[in-house]
């Protein structure tokens, strides 16, 4: 009656408002979204985490592993990128701690299909697995920082370096593409600013643009919108996809050698205007493997070192620097291809959702002690219906390798001290390494 009234009142003007084209909907919501400084420090309340690199075919498929600490509700969403087609959806629940996987083929099948997984509670974490013709993993992010960098990738003949740029939200995005290498600044011409479309993702080839680079390093920075970036590498029939991260001063690489990636090196990205100096330690599981080494990392320039393959069996490293650097762990072999950014920061605990997927014969979980201190590790497998608990002791200065056995669909690390933690799988179409997602203390 009331809206009757109002229409007799302003008859005149509503009559010519209805002659006006209807307005677009208002955008939709980012409620939840959390943007800012993956790498430094995962928050306790973060509750969506984006994965570009998930993909679905004939020949290759992903497993989406999740993980929480707490009971939580998994949803997850794969836009398709054409407007006005609803995205493919699925649901899991994890126990508290817990961890389930999802078959990505069995939500949809259309070759790439990035996706976000939002969690009703936390701390919670995810991961993406491809496996079938390849075998490549990586946790997923939930944060960004405002300028990414990949480091670890390489253009030389037979190799295929490919920038993904994900944009999940409902408003176009643009980026500044910046690189350089062993030659120095990089002129990347039209590549250097870009834009990406809604709910959509684009590909960026380095290969033709800037051939035979031994180590090109790459930064993406969002200057308009929200996008979440990564990186896949080729090579050698395998294939690494990973996620980028901020700079630091100190890096930490639990798994700095394996003997399915005998052939591995630390890439070192100095973007500063200035030489910069960094130390490099290493560790075995027996302790130290040996002296620090120092290096120099040229202005604007990346530093490749190999990790010494003789003397004792070095599985683990350290680089610190006074300078912000960033760092990546880059291994090859007749196993496959394997890379990931080191981890920044220490912390008492830390989940890897995942660990057990398709495609895997073996998979370990490495625990980093920098520490002159002995650490008493809980090392927690979730398999689905069940925590299985575990009381490890990791010796100061050493690397401590955990197979993953049984039914295990992620793990959950609790130590006493701060630690670092990263986990590796192979199979017979290659090989991956992944870090594990820090969980902040309660306090």
């Amino acid at each position: 009656m009331k809206r009757l009234l109002a229409v007799v009142l302003v008859g005149a003007v509503a009559a010519t408002a209805a002659l006006l084209p209807e307005p677009p909907p208002p955008p939709e919501p980012l409620a939840g979204v959390i943007i800012d400084s993956p790498g430094i420090g995962t928050p306790s309340d973060s509750s969506i985490w984006y994965c570009p690199w998930a993909q679905a075919s004939a020949l290759r498929d992903s497993v989406v592993g999740v993980a929480s600490v707490v009971e939580a509700d998994a949803a997850l969403t794969f836009p398709v990128a054409i407007p006005g087609e609803p995205p493919d959806e699925a649901e899991v629940g994890v126990l508290g701690p817990g961890a389930a996987t999802v078959v990505l083929s069995d939500v949809a099948q259309r070759g790439d299909s990035p996706g976000f997984i939002e969690f009703s509670d936390g701390p919670a974490a995810a991961s993406v697995t491809v496996s079938g013709e390849v075998l490549t993993s990586d946790r997923c992010v939930s944060e960004g920082p405002d300028e990414w960098f990949f480091v670890g990738g390489s253009t030389n003949s037979g190799e295929k370096l490919t920038l993904r740029l994900f944009n999940p939200f409902p408003e176009t995005a643009r980026v500044t593409i910046q690189g350089f290498s062993e030659i120095g600044v990089e002129a990347l011409g039209d590549l250097r600013t870009l834009s990406v479309n809604p709910r959509s993702w684009r590909n960026v080839d380095f290969e033709e643009e800037l051939r035979q680079r031994q180590d090109l390093i790459i930064s993406v920075t969002v200057d308009e919108g929200l996008v979440v970036p990564s990186m896949a590498f080729s090579a050698g029939g395998d294939e690494a996809w990973w996620s980028g991260t901020a700079l630091a001063t100190s890096w930490e690489i639990p798994v700095a050698r394996s003997e399915v990636l005998p052939d591995t090196s630390i890439v070192i990205a100095n973007p500063g205007g200035s030489e910069a100096q960094a130390t490099i330690t290493f560790f075995t599981t027996e302790g130290e493997g040996g002296e620090s080494i120092s290096v120099a990392i040229p202005a604007e320039s990346p530093l490749r070192v190999p990790v010494p393959a003789d003397g004792p069996e070095v599985v683990g490293a350290r680089v610190e620097s006074p300078s912000q650097i960033a760092v990546s762990i880059v291994g090859a072999g007749e196993g496959g291809l394997g890379i990931t950014a080191g981890l920044p920061q220490q912390a008492r605990r830390w989940l890897l959702p995942g660990v057990q997927t398709v495609g895997r014969t073996r998979a370990e979980v490495w625990l980093l002690n920098v520490s002159d201190e002995v650490v008493s590790v809980t090392v927690s497998e979730l398999t689905g219906l069940e925590v299985l608990n575990t009381n490890v002791v990791v010796e100061g200065g050493t690397v401590m390798r955990i197979p993953v056995e049984g039914d295990a669909l992620g793990y959950f690390i609790d130590a006493v001290s701060p630690i670092t933690v990263m986990w590796s799988i192979d199979g017979p179409s290659g090989a991956a390494l992944s870090g594990a997602v820090l969980v902040p203390d309660d306090e």
